[in-house]
C-alpha cells in the first residue's frame, strides 16, 4: 500500500521531545529503518520545511512533512489476538496513571523489527486501543523474562528514561549459571564493546576500550547442576550480564549466544528450554513525578521447577 498524499502533521505535547527518526517508525509501522533514514536523507521528511537530522527532538507546535513511504500490506499492523492480549493483561504487576509494570514473559520480544513481527508494545496497544500515549520506558531481551516498564505519557516516558540513565533505578536479575560461583559476592568492572563483523553469533565483547559496564553478582545457591545467582546492574550495557558471567567463566544457562552449547543440551534434559535470565524486580525513582517504586516480578513456573530438579544430584 502507498499513501498518495503527503501529509503535513504537526506535533502536540504527547508527541514533543521523541527524536524524529523515532517518532516515523511509530508512525509507519513496519517500514523499514533504513527507508525512514533515507526518507530524511533526502529531504522527504521535512520540519517547518527544512531537513533534520534523525537525531531531531520534534517540539510542539513543529509541522513536520510526512511523505507517501510503501507499506507492504502483507507484512505490516501486525495484530495481536485476543488470546495476546488478554494474556498479557494477566501479567501487569502495576498500573496507574503514568506507567505499566509488566512481568514480560520468555520468548515475546519488547518490540517488532530485526525478524519479529510483534513484540510487547504492540500487543499492549491492541489491547488499549483507546488509550492515547503507550511507549516502552526500557528494554528487555526476547528470551528474558521480568520487569518490563510501559509509559502512559510523554511526561512519564522521559521521566523514566532519565531515571535509568542516571542510575536512579535498580535493576535485580536472577539467573543460572555454568560450574560453582566460587566468590559469595563478586563486583565485575569490565568495559563492554561491539563485536567486529567477523564475530559470528555475538554482539558484544569484554573491550576495555568500550564503554565502562560495572555488575554486581551474588550466589543464591549452589547445585550439581551450577549456581543460582543474584545481579544488580550499575550501568545499562548491551547483554551486560550475560557477556560478564560468560568472562568469568561462568555463563548464563540457556544463552544460545555467549552460553557453553554441551552446558544447555544437559540441562534441556531436566527442562531448561530457554535462557534463564529473569528480571526480579526493579527499584526507580521518578523525580519528575516526585514517586519511587519497587516491582517485583516472581520467577516463572518453568525457572522455579528447573530450580527445584537442579538440587537433585545428575541421574537420580
Amino acid at each position: 500500500m502507498t499513501e498518495s498524499k503527503v501529509k503535513w502533521v504537526e506535533i502536540d505535547e504527547q508527541r514533543a521531545g521523541q527524536r524524529i527518526d523515532n517518532y516515523l517508525q511509530a508512525y509507519f509501522g513496519d517500514v523499514p529503518k533504513s527507508r525512514i533514514y533515507r526518507a530524511l536523507r533526502n529531504g522527504e521528511v521535512r520540519v517547518n520545511k527544512g531537513r533534520v537530522k534523525p537525531i531531531y527532538r520534534i517540539k510542539m507546535g513543529d509541522q513536520v512533512r510526512i511523505p507517501p513511504l510503501y507499506v507492504d500490506t502483507k507484512r505490516s499492523n501486525p495484530q495481536a489476538s485476543d488470546k495476546q492480549c488478554e494474556y498479557l493483561e494477566q501479567q501487569i504487576l502495576y498500573e496507574d496513571d503514568h506507567l505499566i509494570a509488566l512481568n514480560k514473559p520468555a520468548g515475546l520480544a519488547a518490540h517488532s523489527g530485526t525478524g519479529e513481527r510483534i513484540g510487547v508494545i504492540e500487543v499492549m496497544r491492541s489491547s488499549r486501543k483507546n488509550q492515547p500515549f503507550l511507549e516502552l520506558a526500557h528494554r528487555l531481551d526476547k528470551e528474558t523474562s521480568g520487569c518490563l516498564l510501559l509509559a502512559k505519557s510523554r511526561a512519564a516516558l522521559l521521566d523514566i528514561q532519565q531515571a535509568i540513565q542516571s542510575y536512579a533505578s535498580k535493576k535485580h536479575y536472577l539467573l543460572f549459571v555454568k560450574g560453582q560461583w566460587q566468590a559469595h559476592d563478586l563486583s565485575v568492572k569490565h568495559a563492554l564493546k561491539k563485536s567486529s563483523a567477523e564475530s559470528i553469533g555475538k554482539k558484544m565483547r569484554v573491550d576495555e576500550s568500550g564503554q565502562a559496564a560495572h555488575t554486581k553478582f551474588s550466589t543464591v545457591t549452589k547445585t550439581s547442576y551450577g549456581s543460582l545467582m543474584r545481579a544488580v546492574l550499575l550501568t545499562g550495557r548491551t547483554h551486560q550480564i550475560r557477556v560478564h558471567a560468560q568472562y568469568e567463566q561462568h555463563p548464563v544457562a540457556g544463552d544460545r549466544r555467549y552460553g557453553d552449547f554441551e552446558y544447555n543440551r544437559t540441562l534441556q534434559k531436566i527442562g531448561l528450554q530457554r535462557m534463564f535470565l529473569h528480571a526480579e524486580k526493579l527499584s526507580i525513582s521518578l523525580s519528575g513525578l516526585a514517586r519511587e517504586y519497587d516491582f517485583v516480578a516472581d520467577l516463572p513456573a518453568d525457572l522455579q521447577t528447573f530450580t527445584e530438579r537442579s538440587k537433585q544430584a545428575p541421574g537420580s
